[in-house]
């Protein structure tokens, strides 16, 4: 089958088969389709906005006059070289049309349609997975490792050096979303300079994030049983438009260091010394409340936060469920917990 996992998707995309002759890309994170398309592209034509080597079809005009894909690939470009037809709004409608071109390819120009989700059953995903002539590639949202790698690599391009912790800060704080993403590190590595180094201020002065409060505060709040200081955060996290993701993955980091400082603990340091060690540190502001957390939460009750925090990063990306629900229902279910940690400590 014609069809490309992730890993393997960034190796094709800088050196295409040159027996594809249409290459499918489709999944939710829009940024990364239209970063791979242009990547794509530009391995045929110089500039995709050069309207004598680039022609751009709508699905619309497809439907209506399916002749013009094959029109449109065997088309001489007045320029010479290979040229390349854009599809930017690809639907399911198109599959038949797809389909007899790829039993008929004409010309040589490389085809690229770009569409959002597409499941497993999806005829035009299925159209081009079954044929030699095609390639379909998945464009997931970003987890946190490729989120790291995108970082390292557009700041690396530039020779620019970051701190881990704030390498680890950055990460946490950028959405899913690659183009998004990108746009980010891009500013960063004009704050930074060529050669330049990024420290945890740095970074969080240049990307701006009105958004990183309000999670902070959330978390604050669910971990320390405040079901009245949640509401509000999360209220104005989704009125800031934030996605539920980067807000699950706080609280579970979150999470993650409070065990880090318990079982620091356990080894013989003493709390301020733990806190110390985390990287980045604890804002000096909630050093109380978070070594609250730490003697009020067991191991127990931290390992069934996770567990909730992961299955609901699961759910935002496998059901058709609205984000904001999942995550302000797995926020209120924490904040559950904490408190019955506080009665629990009081016996």
């Amino acid at each position: 089958m014609a069809k490309l996992g992730a890993n393997a998707a960034d190796g094709f995309i800088r050196k295409p088969d040159p027996a594809i002759r249409l290459v499918l890309l489709y999944g939710e994170d829009a940024g990364l389709a239209r970063e791979r398309m242009i990547l794509l592209g530009k391995n045929v034509v110089e500039d995709l906005g050069d309207p004598f080597n680039v022609a751009e079809i709508s699905t619309a005009r497809l439907s209506e006059t399916p002749s013009l894909l094959a029109e449109e690939a065997a088309a001489i470009s007045m320029m010479g070289g290979q040229r390349v037809v854009l599809i930017r709004d690809a639907a399911n409608g198109l599959a038949p049309t797809v389909s007899g071109f790829l039993e008929q390819p004409v010309g040589d120009a490389l085809i690229i349609l770009v569409a959002g989700s597409l499941p497993p059953s999806s005829k035009l995903r299925q159209t081009v997975e079954k044929s030699k002539l095609g390639m379909a590639i998945p464009c997931y949202l970003d987890g946190p490792q490729a989120i790291l790698g995108l970082i390292d690599r557009v700041l690396g391009a530039d020779n620019i050096r970051i701190d881990p912790d704030a390498r680890t800060y950055l990460a946490d704080h950028l959405g899913q979303d690659r183009g998004s993403s990108r746009g980010e590190i891009e500013k960063l590595a004009l704050f930074a300079g060529r050669d330049g180094q990024l420290n945890l201020e740095d970074v969080r002065t240049a990307i701006g994030d009105s958004a990183a409060p309000a999670i902070d505060d959330a978390v604050q709040a669910a971990f320390g049983g405040n079901p009245g200081n949640l509401d509000r955060a999360i209220s104005q996290l989704f009125a800031l438009g934030t996605s539920a993701i980067p807000i699950i993955r706080a609280a579970a980091n979150h999470c993650l260091r409070l065990r880090q400082v318990q079982a620091a603990i356990s080894n013989g340091s003493d709390m301020k010394s733990a806190m110390k060690s985390l990287r980045p540190p604890v804002f000096f502001k909630v050093e109380a409340a978070f070594s609250e957390q730490v003697r009020r939460w067991s191991g127990k009750n931290l390992a069934d936060a996770l567990d909730l925090l992961l299955e609901a990063e699961g759910d935002c990306k496998r059901t058709g469920a609205v984000d904001s629900l999942i995550c302000n229902r797995t926020f209120h279910r924490i904040a559950v917990i904490a408190i019955r940690s506080k009665a629990a400590s009081r016996r």
